[in-house]
């Protein structure tokens, strides 16, 4: 799989692409919001799962109504 879907976990609520990055790179829960992930929809995911799993990008929607789009890409991270 190339690119996952995914929103904030635990009801956390992201203002910032910083905050995102931040707990990513803690290695914080994600919840996969991805029909196209077929049975992993609706599961957890961290950078820890993602970096095992070989996905390229990480959409996380965010904001009160999770209306705002920021991409990790994850190869470029690997890479540093």
């Amino acid at each position: 799989m190339f690119e996952l879907k995914v929103v904030p976990f635990h009801g956390r609520v992201y203002n910032s692409k910083a905050a995102i990055w931040d707990d990513w790179v803690a290695n914080k829960d994600f919840i996969i919001a991805d029909v196209s992930a077929g049975r992993w929809d609706g599961k957890p995911v961290n950078k820890q799962d993602a970096d095992r799993s070989g996905l390229a990008c990480v959409m996380v929607r965010y904001g009160k109504r999770l209306e705002k789009v920021c991409s990790i890409n994850l190869i470029r991270n690997r890479m540093n």
